[in-house]
């Protein structure tokens, strides 16, 4: 899920242009003219609002043979130090599979339903 981008002066998510610049990418709202820097990582985790966020790679599969899953990539993912806690000491040295949901950038509910088991590394 995608990081929620608003303006800070009037709270526009609809109407925001975007341009790539060498000190990253720079906003205008549509609406009110505010422009601004948007950063890289987000400042707090949407589950707990916690500000310790790591970076950890994250591995960008795909079926290249029927059911045969390969790595084809590495990008990077944002994980709360906090909520995301076993990932964060599993991943110590290990790409985060695909499909792992980090808790900074996609709020998770408490409940039976997605209470954390073993971490798995299935498609």
């Amino acid at each position: 899920m995608a990081r929620e981008i608003a303006c800070p002066s009037c709270g526009e998510t609809d109407d925001l242009r975007g341009n790539q610049l060498p000190e990253g990418i720079r906003i205008t709202c549509g609406a009110c003219g505010t422009e601004w820097t948007r950063d890289d990582v987000p400042e707090r985790c949407t589950t707990c609002s916690g500000t310790d966020l790591v970076k950890r790679p994250l591995a960008l599969t795909q079926y290249s043979r029927g059911t045969q899953l390969s790595i084809v990539g590495i990008g990077e993912i944002i994980l709360c130090a906090r909520c995301d806690a076993e990932m964060v000491d599993w991943s110590n040295g290990r790409a985060v599979p695909a499909s792992y949901r980090s808790a900074a950038l996609e709020r998770k509910d408490e409940g039976p339903q997605h209470a954390k088991g073993p971490v798995r590394i299935t498609p």
